[in-house]
């Protein structure tokens, strides 16, 4: 083996040994939107929307968005700001927001619809209360809502629709109503295991660091040996 020969050979594995070292883990953790309130007896008090997620997780950047299923456009945007959620319960914590003005779902059989939005500018999650609709405006353009398959129409004020059941990922719990409880594990919801780990991880390099590492490598690669 010759010395221009060993000479890229090395600067191909420093090169490649390297390279984690200008990436970043972006960790897609469990998130889902775990209580609603938006009607009870006699004028509305409360309203609220609750998420819960992988204790840690921040929230900067992080939208709600509300739609009207009778003609499936925005009508609503909150933004949620500079929050991370606190570990409350088995690796998991719960943030609500005070949302005025949620509608009561609309008539004949369709209803209205949060969207979570990421700070990516991603579709989380997108579900209806009092039927479901397709979205023809905003970040769920196109996308029919998840009807939760439960009403709170004119319910006494303190219930709440909520997850019950036990897991860790949205699937595994159903929607109930019952006696609310903002910014905690609800009445008869239980988290099973202590959970840091991501539902999905996806390495992504620094680009402007791994262009520039490109760059280096093919000048070395390429500049002549030098002679004895």
């Amino acid at each position: 083996m010759n010395q221009l020969s060993a000479k890229k050979i090395a600067i191909y594995l420093l090169f490649f040994i390297t390279l984690p070292i200008f990436s970043f883990a972006s960790n897609a953790s469990i998130i889902f939107i775990n209580e609603i309130h938006y009607d009870n007896n006699g004028a509305d008090q409360n309203e609220f929307v609750e998420l819960a997620g992988t204790a840690g997780l921040s929230l900067m950047d992080w939208s709600l968005v509300f739609y009207n299923g009778s003609n499936g456009q925005v009508y609503k945007t909150i933004n949620i700001g500079d929050v991370s959620l606190n570990d409350t319960e088995m690796g998991f914590g719960f943030h609500a927001l005070s949302v005025i003005g949620i509608q009561n779902g609309s008539s004949g059989g369709v209803g209205d619809g949060i969207a979570l939005i990421d700070n990516n500018n991603q579709l989380q999650q997108f579900i209806s209360y009092e039927g479901a609709f397709e979205a023809t405006n905003g970040i769920a353009q196109g996308i029919f809502s998840d009807d939760i398959n439960i009403i709170q129409s004119s319910t006494p004020i303190g219930m709440s629709l909520q997850l019950s059941g036990t897991g860790n990922n949205y699937q595994d719990f159903t929607w109930i109503l019952g006696n609310r409880s903002i910014g905690s594990s609800n009445i008869s919801q239980h988290f099973n295991q202590k959970t840091n780990t991501p539902t999905v991880q996806v390495t992504e390099p620094n680009l402007a660091i791994l262009f520039l590492s490109i760059i280096i490598l093919m000048f070395l690669v390429n500049r002549p040996a030098k002679r004895l």
